[in-house]
């Protein structure tokens, strides 16, 4: 799969490439400006398809974009679970280190029982 992510954000007759560019003054109105409601026009252009809000696109495009949007706003930092470790109670790691103390706690209740 291949996602090119665009933006324009135009603040005060200036451009920036994403909120990441934003000076800190021109972040702080970008972001109240979207949790304000103020009018803000976007587009997303998915596969060639053009939508002017997130409720126009079916739920699969809606969901690629909220995830991309997610990368972004976390500076490009991206965390992908482990499918194998999902359904485990712990990782192998955390096991080998309670059996390690559980050993350990064995080992000084016998000490104090054969030597008083």
């Amino acid at each position: 799969m291949s996602v090119t992510l665009k933006s324009k954000i135009r603040f005060n007759g200036q451009e920036y490439s994403s909120p990441a560019d934003l000076p800190p003054d021109v972040r702080q109105a970008y972001e109240k400006a979207l949790h304000q409601g103020t009018v803000v026009s976007k587009r997303f252009v998915v596969n060639g398809q053009s939508f002017t809000s997130e409720n126009q696109m079916p739920a699969d495009i809606r969901k690629l974009c909220d995830d991309a949007m997610d990368v972004i706003e976390n500076n490009g930092e991206v965390t992908i679970p482990n499918a194998e470790n999902r359904d485990q109670l712990l990782t192998k790691k955390e096991w080998g280190i309670a059996v390690a103390v559980g050993v350990g706690i064995a080992a000084l209740v016998l000490t104090r029982i054969f030597h008083g």
